[in-house]
């Protein structure tokens, strides 16, 4: 596709000044001040979104020069033609553009009548919108009637797109909310009708009635309808209803036209405040929209502001961030976040959840779902947020992120709170009006790569200090970067000069229907560097218009291998001949392809949802109130399952699981038909037990009958310390599937809930010994639990032997998981313990002494959860796999600042209380707000009185030093998910840690299965993610998928997009078992949901390569597995195949006793270490997919 025209792009030298210049005001001209006019009849509305015209900016003169329109509020509109120069002329009277007597917030520039040039639809509060239609000379003529677009409402902005493919530009009318003069009306103004209360017509458009749980209703503000305005052939008519646009009046601040799902078909982001969710509509490509946000968004934000769509990791997809309020330092969270109880109800019954912070959501492409990176990006919290552009600002190829920031009044004053009663006969400005303003810094952040973003607010001269609600994006001085219009209350509008002097692209986009600026087309620019993309649409952020140029930073690449646009009416066009550094304009064809010019193969996953355990039943959580016992527990500890166990449990020569059950919910035996598909059967022998939560469970061989017998660890905080239900229990079975609960005094009578599970023959007496992990003392959390080591005495009687083995191993911690491996090669079992709130532990086995050994050049503490071992670098050590709490949540930890727990009497009334705090610049400061912590311990009221002072106090302040140097004191000074490896010698440890990629941190991360998935010989993980069951200000941690990640066998993994690996799982993950129930010799992944489903996908045998070779160990009669053996298999130079048989790992987890060998080690030799230390050598043989070695 040949270019209209190419013009290259002016020589900018270098500067030494920041990135950023601000042009002065009254040098260009623009000068306006967007006042706080405290006179005006409408001053009520300074209190919302529109308080501030926004900016547009465009051609309207057709000169070749971006102009500059203001919408001035109450004031009179401002256009400011560009004369070049950075000169700008005021020619509104002129153009006849002023607006009259309304008040404007938006004003979309763009070409509404498809005549070639550029109009604008001014979106007026309290009166009809007015559409200046453009005479092509900028001259204009208001013919919003005429168009159908002369809506009287509450309408914010608008935002256009040709969302029926017909060639011209439909529009989104974005409603808002009225502001009642007088506030509310004494009496409130319903009526009972038909056993409701309905609100009196004449109030309608102002309040509406919401139920309540304590008086059965309550009267709220109302928002303002939106309106979806399909064009007729050049009339607009309303087709919201029937287009299924939810037509209940919403707070909406921003709207979005994205094609999230490159269908070419127009999708909708509508962004609402308050307690309003937001929308995320797809587009149908039949005239309607289906809601689709609970499918694929996690969460959504609690008070959305603006938005904006673009690639930021250039994987070829559009992503979206949703700004919020959310303050970006303690003092300013800790005012602002009010009488949380007054919001609990909602946080708990929002669908879908609502945050109090911005969001970042990627998109995942094919996997239908968008990921959550706000916190791992270091974006969710930019103050008080309007605005938000996303583009290439410093030209390295990777989309920055700018947001402006301030607001007419401290409307969110903790001490100083709106309540119902202040409202009657009062509005909302009013109660603020003589209060000072709230000038926030605009903030900007340059994409680093790899979903991380830094502040360069400073250094790139954008951090004004100003109340800035409209942005608008635009080459004002033609030199191929982005410039900046930002409208401010109180202060002349901003405008930015761009001095970046990196490579860059630049194109306009026309075309000869009625959408005369292909608006919606998609650019994909391809160069040695990978894929950038960016999607042709003006109206983003907050009530403000871009230019419709289309900018490509190219950084340090001088070539581009090709450009690819997509066209609104479907063609395709691919132009190779690109010169960096030049503009161009393209034309839309006529009769192009509309065949991807580059054809996409349609990618196989690398697993496939499967049917085995599409018989079985949810897992069922009964909710219990943690924070009744502790109201400052961090996290639930009652929703910690379930755990999975598995193993031939009848003999039939496949493989059973156990699905662990919980409180009023027995566990589940999920018996192998032989095929794969497994059927539920009710746990009888532990219906006696059905109040115990049931935590870890292992199937092992305990009294050398043959048969695996079945021991269920109980947990949770469901009752009081030592109550009879946290005792564990041992099921013998028979060979057939059935268990009979053992007699009492087999196992010690210990009173711990608990929590892992693991098993070896640590001793080297044949047969398998038991380790059981404390996880908390109920109601006294983080008090250590008691932990054991129970030796197996041969018949299947256990005896606690934990202190004659170790001194520290009974008092460890609060144990997450545990596993049993040589860590140092002296061929004895050691035992490899997680903590929350502490280290991983190791335990060497010195002749069966268990010796705690430190490890690594620095003692990592951290929330760990689960953990494995297996040789990720082929060196034939083991190494091991932790997963941890992620980097995408509001806690941030390091070495010079870590998390921390104090537990103690604090308030001095007998009780022991939990305080989380942190650091920040240099201080100690309390992680919860003051109105949790004062509810439970009330003496902070009456010594804090607001929140002010809260906020302004360090923890030992508030607490004195000597309560909390008194008091207990755990940290965690790291929340990284990553693997140690493995440099160790039998006479020394040493561990080096290695963080897994960013995907792997985007949640807390659970169940652990590390094995060859894809048949290529090296080590690949996979991770359950996902957490929802924090205290209540901290919200779901939603944000993942779980995860695959590709090892290269030297110790390095790269993550698989939730489109290649096939896994979806955004529910509350936990344990992970790996294992082939169909024997087919592809292996399946089984994963447990707390209070949901148990998920089963299959390794697809289309990609994964050859299938391995499993081979299968049998031992002796009391540990007829071979719990505990190892294979060795060297090929190449310096390469070994190293494996061991464990009893469990992950996080509450059995996998299969299987070892897959690659069959490129067809030939090799095989050295096995029994348990018992014996050695024997085989071969791996030919033409078998499955082969046993015997002890």
């Amino acid at each position: 596709n040949k270019a209209e025209s190419i013009v290259p792009l002016p020589d900018r030298k270098p500067s030494d000044s920041k990135l950023f210049r601000k042009v002065n005001p009254e040098k260009s001209g623009i000068n306006l001040v967007l006042p706080i006019d405290i006179s005006h009849p409408l001053k009520r509305i300074y209190v919302s979104a529109f308080a501030c015209g926004g900016a547009s900016a465009g051609d309207v003169n057709n000169d070749g020069l971006t102009d500059v329109f203001i919408a001035n509020g109450p004031g009179p509109n401002k256009i400011y033609l560009n004369k070049g120069n950075w000169i700008f002329e005021d020619n509104t009277i002129k153009a006849n553009l002023t607006g009259g007597q309304n008040w404007t917030a938006g004003a979309p520039i763009v070409d509404i009548d498809g005549d070639g040039d550029l109009d604008i639809y001014a979106c007026n509060y309290g009166s009809p919108n007015q559409l200046f239609i453009n005479d092509g000379k900028g001259l204009f003529v208001d013919k919003a009637q005429q168009f159908g677009l002369d809506i009287n409402g509450a309408i914010l902005n608008a935002a256009f797109a040709d969302y029926d493919n017909d060639g011209d530009l439909d529009a989104y009318l974005l409603g808002h909310r009225f502001y009642r003069n007088g506030g509310k009306p004494e009496k409130p103004p319903t009526v009972l009708k038909d056993g409701t209360y309905q609100v009196l017509p004449n109030f309608s458009k102002y309040f509406q009635v919401n139920l309540n749980s304590t008086n059965g209703f309550k009267l709220d503000t109302a928002g303002a309808r939106d309106y979806l305005m399909i064009n007729d052939n050049g009339t607009f008519r309303d087709v919201t209803i029937e287009a299924g646009i939810n037509s209940k009046p919403w707070q909406g601040n921003s709207v979005t036209w994205w094609d999230f799902n490159n269908d070419g078909h127009q999708d909708i982001y509508i962004a609402n405040d308050f307690e309003g969710q937001d929308f995320l509509y797809r587009n149908n490509g039949n005239g309607t929209f289906s809601d689709i946000t609970k499918q694929y968004l996690p969460h959504v934000p609690w008070f959305s502001m603006g938005a904006d769509s673009a690639d930021i990791n250039n994987d070829g997809l559009l992503d979206l961030f949703v700004v919020d309020m959310a303050g970006t330092t303690h003092y300013k969270s800790k005012t602002s976040m009010g009488t949380m109880g007054a919001n609990n109800q909602f946080m708990l019954i929002a669908d879908p959840p609502q945050h109090m912070r911005n969001c970042m959501f990627v998109n995942t492409g094919k996997a239908n779902r968008f990921l959550d990176t706000a916190f791992l990006s270091k974006l969710s919290s930019t103050d008080w947020s309007w605005s938000v552009k996303l583009s290439d600002f410093d030209e390295d190829g990777l989309v920055d992120t700018f947001v402006s920031n301030g607001i007419s009044r401290n409307f969110n004053n903790s001490d100083k709170p709106i309540t119902e009663e202040l409202l009657i006969k009062q509005t909302e400005w009013s109660l603020f009006e003589n209060s000072p303003t709230r000038p926030e810094k605009n903030l900007c952040f340059k994409n680093m790569g790899d979903l991380k973003f830094k502040d360069t607010s400073k250094t790139w001269g954008l951090d004004e200090l100003s109340m800035a609600y409209g942005t608008s994006k635009a080459d004002l001085d033609s030199d191929g970067d982005l410039d900046l219009i930002i409208t401010n209350l109180d202060k002349p509008v901003s405008v930015y000069e761009n001095l970046a002097n990196g490579k860059r692209l630049t194109l306009r986009l026309k075309s000869k229907t009625k959408n005369s600026n292909a608006i919606g087309a998609r650019v994909k620019l391809k160069t040695s560097n990978g894929i950038q993309i960016r999607e042709n649409h003006t109206q983003r952020g907050f009530s403000s218009t871009d230019d419709n140029l289309i900018h490509f930073g190219l950084g340090d690449k001088t070539t581009i291998e090709f450009l690819e646009i997509h066209w609104p009416n479907g063609a395709i066009t691919r132009t190779e001949d690109i010169k960096i550094n030049h503009h161009y304009s393209f034309v839309e064809p006529e009769n192009a392809s509309k065949k991807n010019i580059i054809e996409e193969k349609v990618k196989s996953t690398l697993f496939v949802k499967s049917e085995h355990t599409r018989d079985i039943s949810n897992h069922w959580e009964q909710p219990f109130p943690d924070f009744r016992l502790q109201p400052l527990l961090p996290n639930k500890l009652s929703q910690l399952g379930p755990g999975l166990a598995r193993g031939d449990v009848d003999n039939d020569g496949d493989e059973d699981l156990f699905l662990g059950g919980s409180t009023g919910s027995i566990g589940r035996l999920l018996l192998n038909n032989g095929k794969g598909r497994l059927k539920e059967i009710p746990f009888t022998p532990a219906i006696s037990e059905a109040g115990c939560e049931d935590m870890g469970a292992l199937f092992f061989e305990a009294n050398g009958d043959g048969n695996l017998d079945l021991y269920v660890v109980s947990g949770s905080v469901e009752a009081p310390p030592e109550h009879i239900r946290y005792k564990d229990r041992l099921y013998l079975g028979n060979g057939k599937g059935q268990f009979t609960k053992s007699q009492t005094q087999l196992v010690p009578n210990i009173y711990n809930s608990g929590s892992s599970i693991s098993s070896c023959d640590f001793d080297k007496d044949g047969d398998l010994d038991l380790y059981i992990g404390g996880r908390s003392v109920p109601g006294k959390y983080p008090i250590t639990p008691k932990s054991v080591l129970l030796e197996n005495d041969g018949s299947g009687k256990f005896n606690d032997i934990t202190l004659k083995t170790s001194n520290s191993l009974s008092k460890s911690g609060l144990v997450t998981s545990s596993i049993w491996t040589d860590i140092n090669g002296d061929d004895w079992q050691d035992l490899i313990i997680t903590h929350e709130w502490g280290p991983v532990s190791v335990y060497l086995n010195k002749q069966g002494k268990l010796i705690e050994t430190s490890f690594g050049k620095t003692k990592l503490t951290g929330w760990w959860n689960g953990i494995e071992s297996l040789d990720i670098d082929n060196d034939g050590d083991f190494d091991l796999i932790v997963t941890n709490f992620g980097l995408n949540t509001k806690y941030k930890a390091s070495i010079d600042k870590p998390e921390l727990l104090f537990y103690g009497d604090f308030d001095a009334d007998g009780d022991q209380e939990i305080l989380e705090a942190k650091f920040e610049n240099g201080q100690c400061l309390p992680h919860r707000g003051f109105s949790c912590s004062s509810n439970a311990m009330p003496f902070l009221k009456e010594k804090m009185k607001t929140f002010h002072n809260f906020a302004t106090a360090s923890l030992a302040e508030l607490y004195t030093s000597n309560r909390i140097d008194t008091s207990i004191k755990l940290e965690a000074n790291t929340l990284t998910t990553g693997v140690f490896i493995n440099n160790s010698t039998r006479e020394k440890l040493d561990f080096t840690f290695k963080p897994l990629p960013n995907l792997a941190q985007l949640s807390p991360s659970f169940g652990i299965i590390t094995e060859d998935i894809n048949s290529d010989g090296n080590v690949d993980i996979f991770l359950a993610q996902n957490f929802y069951s924090p205290q209540i200000e901290t919200r779901p941690m939603d944000n993942a998928l779980s995860l695959v990640l590709i090892g290269d066998g030297e110790g390095n993994f790269t993550p698989l997009n939730a489109e290649d690996s096939g896994v979806v799982l955004p529910g509350d993950s936990k344990a992970a078992s790996w294992g082939d129930l169909d024997n087919d010799g592809f292996d399946e992944i089984l994963i447990t949901t707390n209070d949901g489903p148990v998920h089963s996908y299959s390794v697809n045998s289309l990609i994964a390569g050859k299938r391995n070779i499993k081979l299968q160990l049998n031992g002796t009669p009391n540990n007829p597995n071979a719990i505990g053996a190892k294979v060795i298999i060297s090929y190449e130079k310096n390469k070994i195949f190293t494996r061991t048989i464990k009893s469990s790992g992950g996080y509450l987890s059995q996998s299969s006793n299987l070892i897959n060998i690659p069959k490129s080690l067809i030939g090799k030799k095989i050295n096995i270490i029994w348990p018992d230390s014996k050695e024997t050598n085989s071969i791996v043989p030919k033409n078998k997919d499955r082969f046993v070695i015997s002890y």
